[in-house]
């Protein structure tokens, strides 16, 4: 059966760290848990999380916020990409946080605050070089100003995203920190001093120091993936999730027979080819034939031939004592080996987020 492992320690393990390496407790943590907590389990990973002290949590849906508030938990909410047009009266209801990128948006707010009677907690996004969401410099300004033009607001905070952190090179990154910094300084100057102030996502948190204005909103690394090859040097992140499935067939060819659909693969000698019920149904991309590797008895074994939509063929003629039922490590450890989320995205010509969400909302879930 294939299974999905899910370690809660090590998702405590991985915020400790990253509040060691950004020196702030974990009250200065928001903890990015959109798309199913990265695929790892939004109830999971928010209760996990919220048992540490964090601020509040990062999300994308009002749903994914609807059920945090069904756990029982109270602490904030920050709506990362604002709300679609009609959702201001359930963010208001639920009392959520919203990310706000466009006057229409205050407006809405203060309006369904005002037929309520009660006040809505904003952050404003700015836009520092990402070019998705958020205000530019003048327009943040000119509302800081005009703050009282919308009086069942409670402008809270003040952030924005980088979008090259992941490069501790990438000049890109100093210059979206240097116009954040600017951008902080000319609404404090125009009277609002915003409590809540963040900047840097995982990469940002561990690559660059000045990025931190006093809370920092992880997410990739929180579940164990390095947000950047270099990011692997400056911090020790431990992986939440492992995917394991068995051997579900064998057979012993010739050399020469083809493998799969469209024959991509040929044996080039006498092999034996098993079959693990794995495929990109189960968000193992087909990107991935022909390259990516899993763990049989402790030994990479090649995965060969096109990946079907519920199934997969390895080469397990180097372990020749290779069994139907034998455990298949797709994704974490196995003997003194191990599967890294950042070797299958690259084999899959891809990046750890997209793996990560589709894997683990694909397949069952354990926790341990």
């Amino acid at each position: 059966m294939n299974k999905i492992l899910i370690s809660s320690e090590n998702i405590k393990k991985n915020l400790l760290s990253l509040c060691r390496k950004a020196s702030v407790e974990p009250s200065r943590v928001i903890p990015v848990i959109k798309s199913d907590g990265y695929g790892h389990g939004l109830d999971k990973v928010a209760r996990i999380l919220a048992d540490l002290g964090v601020w509040g949590f990062g999300v994308s849906e009002v749903e994914e916020a609807w059920n945090i508030r069904k756990l029982g938990i109270d602490g904030p909410i920050l709506m990362l990409s604002g709300l679609y047009p009609g959702q201001e009266e359930a963010a208001i209801e639920l009392d959520l946080t919203v990310g706000v990128y466009d006057r229409a948006q205050l407006d809405a707010l203060n309006q369904a605050g005002s037929r309520q009677n009660k006040s809505v907690s904003i952050h404003l996004k700015a836009d520092t070089g990402m070019t998705r969401f958020g205000f530019s410099g003048d327009e943040l300004v000119l509302i800081a100003r005009q703050r009282h033009t919308w009086p069942f607001l409670n402008f809270g905070g003040l952030f924005s995203h980088l979008a090259s952190a992941d490069d501790p090179e990438d000049r890109a990154t100093s210059a979206q920190i240097a116009r954040f910094e600017q951008m902080l300084g000319q609404v404090r100057n125009a009277g609002w001093h915003p409590r809540c102030v963040h900047l840097a996502n995982s990469a940002g948190a561990i690559n660059f120091r000045q990025a931190i204005f006093g809370f920092i909103r992880p997410g990739l690394a929180l579940y164990g993936a390095y947000p950047g090859r270099a990011s692997q040097a400056s911090i020790d992140l431990t992986p939440a999730m492992a995917f394991y499935s068995h051997i579900i067939a064998l057979k012993e060819v010739n050399a020469g027979v083809a493998v799969g659909y469209s024959g991509t693969f040929s044996t080039s000698k006498p092999s034996k080819i098993a079959v693990i019920p794995v495929g990109y149904d189960n968000g193992y991309l087909r990107s991935s034939s022909n390259s990516a590797k899993v763990l049989v008895r402790g030994v990479r074994c090649p995965v060969v031939g096109n990946i079907c939509m519920k199934s997969l063929m390895i080469d397990v003629t180097q372990v020749p004592e290779t069994r139907i039922g034998d455990e298949v490590a797709l994704l974490g450890q196995q003997g003194n080996d191990e599967i890294t989320i950042e070797e299958l995205s690259s084999w899959a010509g891809t990046i750890s987020y997209e793996l990560l969400c589709l894997l683990g909302t694909r397949n069952r879930r354990e926790y341990v």
